[in-house]
This record gives C-alpha cells, sequence and structure tokens, in this order.
C-alpha cells in the first residue's frame, strides 16, 4: 500500500541531496562532452549545413539537457508548460525561419 498523501518523509536522504551514482554519472558526462567538444562543434556545423530545421531540433534536445525542467508545486509534479519565443531582427532570416518551420509541421 502506498504512503499516503504529503506525508512525513521516513528515512533514506534527505530532500535535495543529490544521488552519488547520478553526480558520478554527470561528472562522467561533463567529461565526455569536455573532450569532444570540437567533434560536436563541428557535427553541428555539418548538421546545419546539411539540413537546418534538424540543427534546431538538435540545439532544441540538447537544451533540455543542459536546462532544468522545472516543475510547478501547485500542479501535482506535472513539468511546466513553457512557452519558447525566438525573436528574429533581419526580416530575411525571420522569413528563413518560418519558412523551416511551416515546411515540417
Amino acid at each position: 500500500m502506498a504512503a499516503p498523501k504529503n506525508h512525513a518523509k521516513a528515512g533514506g536522504r534527505k530532500r535535495g541531496i543529490p544521488n552519488k551514482v547520478t553526480t558520478d554519472l554527470k561528472a562522467f558526462y561533463v567529461a565526455i562532452m569536455d573532450k569532444n567538444r570540437d567533434r560536436i562543434d563541428k557535427a553541428l556545423d555539418d548538421l546545419y549545413n546539411d539540413d537546418p530545421y534538424k540543427f534546431l531540433m538538435a540545439i532544441d534536445k540538447l537544451s533540455q539537457k543542459v536546462i532544468a525542467n522545472k516543475k510547478d508545486i501547485t500542479s501535482d509534479d506535472k513539468p511546466i508548460q513553457a512557452e519558447t519565443k525566438v525573436i528574429v531582427n533581419d526580416s530575411a532570416t525571420a522569413k528563413e525561419v518560418n519558412k523551416l518551420i511551416n515546411e515540417n509541421d
């Protein structure tokens, strides 16, 4: 039987203290990324040249790994649906971005 909602925590790690395995794994991941920074940069450049839309999708996915996924404590721990707005000042670039977005909808 599950514990009742909002019950007092009993035992285990204190809230907010990171898991050692998670901490070690994150350090390992950062080391891999640092070691391969030039390769990643080249791969992203190649992807941009081949398919700008896929490049933007790759950047979006990478961003999700770096930027914390915040949760709203008032919505039963469901992820917050953040709205992202991209503002492009150059009208030619804006037309190209809109074209890419509309092609892939």
